[in-house]
């Protein structure tokens, strides 16, 4: 018996005796004579047995309560469990996510072309709304907790729906359904709300009523219903000609996890998470959800929210305005920052080319840093506007590297510290500004948000505009070729080091670095499609986490092995190559200066390609790798500086 147990167990007890010792004085008082010994006997009879009853009754209480207080910490530590894996799963799903949107928005920059512009502004839409599934997954488990923010911010409703339909519209499409929209134009232009809440509540219902309508038709629609000072009441609707929804189930649309009319709905996809979350986040907006259905004829979803306005001008044509916030983009005027002092520090060289190429837009090329000691020593030789601080890093985090650089009092009021973190957390802001950030930017690095930043903390004085024809032939901001490659030539590029980082953690017996180092080897691995290193890196890294080092001994060698084979599997053998001549590596390099002069990386790149076809001594081959290297971070003056210093060895 435990001590749940014995507490219920003589407790009970204890009123047991106590409702003995009542009766007994109530029975004499109310016989009014003195008790017989016959009476005595019977009446202690009586108690007990009832007492027998009563203790058999508490011992049964006690137990169901103790069954039920085990039930309540299984639930506990699966829901615990349930709320890692999701966090664990937020930051996996954005790495990839952070090159799809980093490229795309490269093709957005560079592109002059109207069209083009907009087909990748919707995949742009696309992958945000990619991030907001995953960022609804993860909400369910905030709302579960009562840890959800409504955090208000200004935006642009144009923008905001846009974020939406046109996913939507062209799921719609491809299923055979109409899908109409009717915004009304009177509606502000900009306004103060949680737009991403609000995105994500549209998103979720216009997906369920994809997901239940066959035939016929989905209706968005949006209008004021009314205006008071400076706050706008809209009722938000989302109709469809689906198969509608008992009476009797409507109560399931409350329940997490469940689709109604199951039976009929089986080969339907989904969490069934979609309306709970809806309801909890429209509960604290401060709004409702209603449902209007039809069994076998359809649903209407509606609620009304209040937002803040920020401009009244009418948003007007919403598809009108984001097709000319295109041409005014690429038109007119850009933020230029040729002065501005940056540093990106990130463990991770994929990471770092990406927000290289996110910044090659403004005028700069940022500073980059692969570790926190590394970070340390540029801010001892330079003075950043901004430092860009990767949390998650081997040997010295950036919370850590932060402290130090502190203390030795290398930052200044001048410099501004923004955290980068791809794990999506609940007060994530307020816990980077206590640890000494100015401000924080999630992974993958939104590109808007990453302009903002940089108008925000980047002196005045350091910027101007500049037409974006200027830069629209800059061959540096893209590499012309396929993206998937060219992620593929730096994982390998960084083979060799990252393995010896692993073997020299392992020698010094630095789980902790060590299970970073195989989480970044696991999410990059995966990035490249190479499955079976990220699960091997995946199932090291939990060792790591639960600190079991003994499985980390055991299975990091044929990680090790696997990750080195796999080099030549991308390289290639040289086999049967002829001789390369050496007027014909002259010639080769001469190509190299001249197209890295003017930024041509798939003309450089193709020239390299050409000499692999060669047998070249492996002095020459290793002066070869080094361009190639440098070419792929883009490095052209350094690629035209290494070609014609080996035109000088020659």
């Amino acid at each position: 018996m435990n001590s749940v147990q014995k507490r219920v167990f003589f407790a009970i007890l204890g009123i047991l005796a106590v409702i003995i010792l009542l009766l007994l004085g109530a029975v004499a008082v109310i016989a009014g004579e003195v008790l017989t010994e016959d009476h005595l006997i019977k009446l202690l009879s009586f108690s007990l047995v009832l007492f027998i009853l009563l203790t058999i009754i508490s011992i049964f209480v006690s137990q169901v309560i103790v069954k039920l207080q085990n039930q309540l910490e299984t639930i506990d530590a699966a829901n615990k469990a349930k709320s890692n894996f999701l966090a664990n799963m937020s930051h996996e799903i954005r790495t990839p996510i952070n090159a799809i949107l980093g490229m795309d928005e490269m093709i957005i920059r560079e592109s002059v072309d109207e069209q083009i512009v907009e087909y990748a502004t919707n995949i742009k839409q696309a992958g945000k709304s990619l991030l907001a599934q995953v960022n609804g997954i993860l909400d369910y488990s905030k709302l579960e907790g009562g840890k959800m923010e409504i955090i208000s911010a200004e935006y642009d409703l144009a923008t905001m729906i846009n974020s939406v339909v046109p996913s939507v519209a062209t799921r719609t499409k491809a299923k055979g359904l109409a899908f109409k929209t009717e915004v009304d134009n009177n509606l502000p232009m900009t306004l103060l709300g949680d737009d991403v809440r609000v995105s994500q509540i549209l998103m979720n219902l216009l997906t369920n009523a994809l997901k239940y309508t066959e035939t016929g038709e989905i209706l968005f629609s949006m209008k004021e219903v009314s205006r008071i000072d400076n706050s706008i009441n809209i009722e938000v609707c989302v109709k469809d000609t689906g198969i509608g929804i008992k009476p009797e189930d409507l109560e399931d649309l409350y329940v997490s996890f469940k689709r109604i009319d199951e039976e009929r709905n089986r080969n339907i996809e989904g969490t069934g998470l979609g309306i709970p979350i809806v309801i909890q986040l429209l509960k604290l907006m401060g709004s409702e959800l209603q449902v209007e259905s039809e069994y076998g004829l359809g649903s209407k979803f509606s609620f009304v929210i209040t937002q803040g306005i920020v401009n009244s001008e009418p948003v007007g044509d919403y598809k009108k305005r984001i097709k000319k916030s295109y041409k005014r983009r690429n038109k007119f005027t850009f933020p230029s920052m040729p002065t501005a002092s940056i540093l990106v520090v990130d463990d991770y060289e994929m990471n770092l080319i990406v927000a290289k190429n996110l910044m090659k837009i403004y005028d700069f090329i940022p500073d980059l840093a692969s570790s926190g000691n590394a970070a340390i020593a540029k801010t001892a030789e330079k003075q950043y506007d901004i430092i860009f601080m990767d949390h998650m890093m081997p040997d010295l985090d950036g919370l850590q590297t932060i402290e130090l650089m502190k203390e030795r009092g290398l930052l200044t009021d001048k410099t501004a510290v923004i955290a980068l973190t791809a794990n999506a957390i609940a007060g994530a802001k307020e816990y980077y500004l206590s640890k000494g950030c100015d401000d924080y930017l999630t992974k993958p690095i939104d590109a808007e948000a990453l302009e903002d930043m940089l108008l925000k903390f980047v002196p005045k004085e350091k910027m101007v505009n500049k037409p974006i024809s200027d830069i629209k032939h800059d061959k540096s901001l893209t590499t012309n070729d396929d993206e998937r490659q060219a992620l593929i030539k730096i994982f390998v590029s960084t083979i060799d080091e990252i393995a010896k980082k692993l073997d020299e953690f392992i020698a010094a017996s630095d789980i902790k670095n060590y299970t970073i180092k195989v989480h970044g080897l696991k999410s990059t691995a995966r990035l490249i499609g190479e499955m079976s290193i990220s699960k091997k890196a995946e199932a090291l890294e939990k060792a790591g986490n639960a600190g079991d080092w003994d499985y980390i001994l055991e299975n990091h060698k044929e990680l090790i092995s696997e990750y080195l084979s796999i080099r030549d599997n991308y390289e290639g053998k040289s086999k049967s190559k002829q001789p390369l001549e050496e007027s014909d590596l002259k010639d080769a390099l001469y190509s190299i200066i001249e197209m890295a002069n003017v930024a041509d990386f798939a003309s450089t790149e193709m020239v390299l390609d050409k000499l692999d076809e060669y047998e070249i001594p492996e002095d020459i081959s290793e002066k070869i790798k080094n361009i190639r290297r440098l070419l792929e971070k883009l490095e052209y003056e350094l690629v035209a500086k290494a070609a014609t210093e080996m035109l000088g060895g020659n």
